[in-house]
């Protein structure tokens, strides 16, 4: 997608998933940078608190197409790393199976020259993403952050800002990389992973681990059901 500017597909009303303070967040980004237009919010009705937010709509997912039918709007999100990003995974793959179609946001202000990205994707402002990277599905990029060359980004990801990733890395599924953290090239992630906090990564990393931080560095295989509690 070199030179592509996601914001510009065609213009939809779009549903966001969530109802705190990324969702305000989103909502600002999308209304400032973007021609998709927020039009509602959907939480679980366990999480739903009043009828609102942020001024709009706020709708049950367990009911959505009573008020926002597919063929009406797009949805994005969930846009949240719970359960170490896997409530974004089976909402998306349920809202798919409910016949809704999802939008993207990727910020104009970052320099992207991705083979491609997935849908449902929310990348922010100021990141570099060199030629030849594919990011998967489900994507959330926050600001600040460079991707060399060649490397694979699994679905449902989460990146905080300030993190450097090498050339030709593969990143698995689900994983988290924290603020400031640094990957070496040719490295292999495996799904699931927790980068800590300014962890630098020089090797490669099994399936559901936690690379810790400094000052111990230590990389720690957990196994999923431990993983979806750290988050």
């Amino acid at each position: 997608m070199r030179g592509v500017d996601l914001r510009y597909s065609i213009m939809a009303d779009v549903v966001l998933f969530g109802a705190g303070q990324i969702a305000e967040v989103a909502k600002a980004y999308i209304d400032e940078y973007s021609d998709h237009r927020i039009v509602g919010f959907t939480v679980d009705d366990g999480f739903r608190h009043g009828e609102t937010f942020a001024g709009l709509p706020l709708v049950a997912w367990e009911s959505l197409e009573e008020r926002f039918p597919p063929d009406a709007v797009q949805l994005l999100g969930p846009l949240s790393y719970r359960s170490m990003n896997g409530l974004r995974r089976d909402r998306h793959a349920e809202g798919k199976a409910r016949g809704y179609s999802f939008a993207s946001f990727i910020h104009p202000q970052s320099h992207i020259q991705a083979a491609g990205v997935g849908e449902n994707s929310f990348i922010l402002e100021a990141n570099v993403i060199q030629p030849f990277v594919t990011i998967g599905q489900g994507a959330m990029i926050w600001s600040g952050n460079f991707i060399g060359h060649h490397t694979v980004i699994g679905d449902y990801c989460f990146f905080a800002s300030q993190i450097g990733i090498g050339s030709n890395v593969r990143i698995g599924e689900g994983t988290f990389v924290g603020g400031g953290v640094g990957v070496a090239p040719d490295i292999t992630i495996g799904d699931g992973c927790l980068l800590a906090l300014r962890a630098t990564v020089h090797h490669d990393v099994p399936a559901e681990s936690v690379v810790h931080g400094p000052p111990d560095a230590r990389v720690v295989k957990l196994g999923k059901s431990r993983m979806k509690r750290l988050l």
